[in-house]
């Protein structure tokens, strides 16, 4: 049930689709522990190295400042919304219920069709590449 990087999710922009990448690589790995039906510690770890990277991606995505123009990166605020909110109800079901297949199978849907809605594909004219700190 894995995300998968695929070649049409790149902007062309090496250093943001390679965070980007990252983002997605470890959703998978989340994921991944889920299905497994993995002990709570290494759930926990996957969920706090995809949250710590999440966090990390999106401050370097504010600290560009084209981020109001640069189509890569317009969508940045609602991106991060959504996300926290599917990362919110799959901590509330995990608690609830642990991991199970059935919860691995949900929340490899929801982040798929996370990395439909804003993760885009080839943006032509790239005003920037977004540099590391």
């Amino acid at each position: 049930m894995s995300i998968g990087w695929l070649a049409s999710m790149e902007t062309g922009a090496p250093l943001l689709d390679a965070q980007r990448r990252a983002l997605v690589e470890r959703a998978d790995a989340l994921v991944a522990a889920i299905e497994t039906g993995g002990d709570r510690s290494s759930v926990e770890r996957a969920l706090r190295e995809f949250g710590d990277y999440s966090v990390r991606h999106f401050s370097q995505e504010e600290d560009c400042h084209l981020r109001g123009i640069c189509p890569a990166l317009q969508w940045n605020g609602a991106a991060r919304a959504d996300l926290i909110k599917i990362v919110a109800g799959f901590r509330e079901a995990y608690e609830r219920g642990g991991a199970s297949p059935r919860l691995a199978e949900e929340l490899s849907c929801e982040l798929s069709g996370w990395v439909g809605r804003y993760i885009p594909g080839p943006v032509t004219e790239l005003p920037c590449v977004v540099s590391p700190r």
